[in-house]
């Protein structure tokens, strides 16, 4: 293979990830979803699409730094000190918003072994313990038999499954009053119950639908996370602008 075969082949590969986020964030069925809500007034949905339109201009910025995550992780995690939390400053584009070291929970019987919540709760009573602390000992829901700190964890992390989640965080909206649902049922996953919710605070809506599609659930979320800073402590901060059209993910039911 030449070089100038080598550079079409892997411009194609760009052209066609490029092609496949742009399909992920198109907005056309979520648009039509809203649209059909029949208990959401007419004169309050063309604010909810244009709320749709700004989180999706807002995604858009992220895309470089999303779609080079496996690329630029691959390179920068080796050389990340294992006791970090945040990546270099160089990289904080790429960073996670809540850690470097994931989002998780642990928690350590009495012969020593340690378990992720996710993946066994702990018993009532019993202390759990952040990933992110250092004494933390176990493995990772998202990388399991790998700590979090370990290089593949981090990089499944913010390589592959969150990619520059802290720079869509930076691009959100502010949230001073806690979010309430004006339609649907907040509780949707994709494991059931199934349906769609709209959440509101302010002038930020965040529309959100799960369905069965054969063994799996099609999801939609537009808009901005208003469905994170609603179930936070005090139901207020920054939410981050969230673009899916279409997402497919395993359902156990």
């Amino acid at each position: 293979m030449t070089p100038i075969e080598a550079l079409f082949i892997l411009l194609a590969l760009l052209a066609a990830v490029v092609a496949l986020r742009a399909w992920m964030a198109d907005d056309a069925r979520v648009r039509a979803e809203v649209d059909a809500l029949a208990d959401v007034p007419q004169h309050l949905k063309a604010d909810i699409l244009d709320c749709l339109d700004a989180a999706a201009a807002a995604d858009r910025q992220t895309w470089l730094y999303d779609l080079s995550a496996p690329i630029v992780m691959l390179l920068v995690l080796p050389f990340v000190k294992r006791e970090a939390d945040r990546l270099p400053k160089a990289f904080a584009k790429w960073d996670n918003n809540v850690s470097l070291n994931g989002d998780g929970e642990g928690w350590c019987d009495g012969d020593g072994t340690w378990y992720d919540t996710r993946v066994r709760p702990a018993p009532e009573g019993v202390p759990v313990m952040s990933h992110s602390d250092p004494r933390y000992g176990g493995d990772c829901y998202y990388a399991r038999g790998h700590h979090p700190r370990s290089f593949w964890a981090r990089y499944v992390w913010v390589g592959l499954r969150n990619r520059a989640s802290q720079l869509s965080k930076d691009l959100g909206e502010p949230v001073t009053e806690r979010p309430v649902c004006i339609s649907g049922n907040p509780d949707i996953h994709r494991n059931g119950p199934y349906g769609h919710f709209l959440l509101k605070s302010g002038n930020c809506y965040h529309y959100k639908s799960i369905n069965r599609w054969h063994g799996l659930a099609l999801i939609r979320s537009y808009g901005y996370k208003l469905e994170i800073v609603r179930n936070s402590q005090d139901g207020t901060g920054l939410a981050a602008a969230v673009a899916i059209g279409r997402s497919l993910k395993r359902r156990k039911s």
